[in-house]
């Protein structure tokens, strides 16, 4: 088992090094670090508020389970993050092309690609048509947060799953 997690450790650190090292460019740069922000919460706070005052039955709920589905996300991810407190890698990794962001000290999961995940995946089941837009914009935060080197791709991969997922069951249940 433990040969296992080294084997994945040194993966994620490698495709890590790729996204935040090989990539960089002056494009990626720029557009990297407002990406991440599509992931935030005043992002969906101002979304979901705004999609909520449309006069439509189906954006009202869409909003409500919207951010029914925020709140499970994120609170799943805030118990994992003080439950494992994995350090984020510019932390523990030297030599990474980094932007400094108001973040706390640990990353597992990413928070933001939970929310973008959640969020999108949200509209993408009420406006299906909008998936197709919706999914790879936040698999791009998803991306952003390992480019200005605040994740590792296990933490996006994990907060792709529980986002995608209280989606599904939010969007089932309620």
């Amino acid at each position: 088992m433990k040969a296992l997690f080294e084997y994945i450790s040194n993966k994620d650190i490698n495709i890590l090094r790729i996204i935040n090292n090989s990539w960089k460019c002056r494009f990626l740069d720029i557009t990297m670090p407002s990406m991440t922000y599509l992931g935030s919460f005043p992002f969906m706070f101002i979304f979901c508020t705004a999609t909520f005052l449309f006069h439509s039955t189906l954006l009202h709920t869409m909003a409500i389970n919207a951010m029914i589905s925020i709140t499970l996300s994120t609170g799943i991810g805030k118990i994992l993050k003080v439950t494992v407190t994995r350090l984020r890698p510019f932390i523990k990794i030297p030599n990474l092309n980094i932007k400094k962001i108001g973040i706390d000290k640990y990353s597992f999961p990413s928070g933001h690609t939970t929310g973008a995940f959640s969020l999108a995946v949200i509209i993408a089941l009420y406006f299906p048509i909008f998936g197709f837009i919706t999914i790879p914009l936040a698999l791009c935060v998803g991306i952003s947060r390992i480019y200005i080197g605040v994740h590792y791709p296990t933490d996006v991969i994990v907060g792709i799953f529980i986002g995608t997922t209280c989606s599904l069951l939010t969007y089932k249940f309620f």
